[in-house]
């Protein structure tokens, strides 16, 4: 008899638990009905690096794609919208909303860091990052990311703004060679950047004999020259290939101390060589 108590029991207690969980999941789902969003707050991530996204351009791009979320159920919120709606920005490299228990929506705001500027003679202007997306020049934004001129043929027109990797496609095998370059100057720079050496050093990169406009000829890359920081001279590097051997001959030479580099041009082209040129003296007139 004792036994049949206990099972009967123990039956009871289960249902009890069991009608105490579904009670308690009505109940919070009819708050999360009733409960609304009171508030946003928006954080930027690295917003002391790069300003192209402020709470400001956060909210009116919610604006603009007619999203209204304050005084809005919780249960009625479209977290994936808002963060789609944010996200095709094109300087965001991600975004995270969530609602905490009081009504407070966060919007969390990572945005995408610019690895150099190039600058053609095409005048195609951008920004590129380490994973082959182009960003349109902000004015306002002041980076210290190495810039990129001369002359230069691109895959893409001057309006064109996202992931190159993804734009390359099975019928654009003409600009191949075009997108092999940037990829390979992109992980030059990376290279540089990363170096203890040379990183933060090189201000500016200059491309020199580039291809023609002639689409069909035999692509030919652009020479190398580099811009240091930190000193007044040059340094030609040629065509990027064998850069750890260059940088090799650039630094033994800057460190061995042989000239005053002032004005000058440091080629590190040609294999085991580093080859100086001294600046023009300029002549003087003698006053007769």
């Amino acid at each position: 008899m004792s036994k049949t108590w206990r099972i009967v029991g123990t039956t009871i207690f289960w249902c009890v638990v069991v009608a105490y969980f579904v009670c308690a999941l009505l109940l919070r789902a009819r708050n999360e009905r009733e409960r609304k969003v009171e508030s946003i707050e928006v954080v930027v991530k690295d917003a002391d690096q790069r300003g192209f996204i402020t709470p400001e351009k956060v909210m009116d791009i919610l604006q603009n794609e007619g999203i209204s979320i304050v005084g809005k159920s919780l249960d009625s919120l479209d977290l994936a919208t808002i963060n789609k709606a944010i996200g095709e920005y094109c300087f965001t490299a991600r975004s995270i909303a969530y609602v905490d228990y009081n009504g407070t929506l966060t919007i969390e705001v990572s945005q995408r860091a610019p690895l150099l500027r190039v600058s053609t003679d095409s005048s195609h202007n951008f920004y590129l990052t380490r994973d082959g997306y182009v960003l349109p020049v902000e004015p306002h934004a002041t980076l210290n990311i190495p810039i990129v001129t001369g002359s230069l043929e691109l895959p893409f027109g001057k309006s064109f703004e996202g992931n190159i990797n993804e734009w390359l496609k099975d019928g654009e095998k003409k600009y191949r060679e075009n997108y092999n370059f940037l990829s390979k100057l992109i992980n030059f720079v990376v290279y540089l950047e990363e170096s203890e050496w040379t990183g933060g050093e090189c201000v500016q990169i200059n491309l020199v004999n580039p291809q023609s406009g002639n689409s069909k000829a035999i692509y030919n890359e652009p020479n190398i020259e580099l811009v240091p920081r930190t000193g007044d001279y040059l340094v030609e590097f040629g065509k990027l290939d064998e850069v750890e051997e260059k940088m090799y001959r650039w630094r033994r030479f800057v460190e061995a101390k042989v000239v005053d580099m002032k004005g000058g041009t440091l080629n590190v082209e040609y294999e085991g060589q580093a080859l100086w040129k001294a600046p023009k003296q300029t002549k003087k007139t003698e006053k007769k």
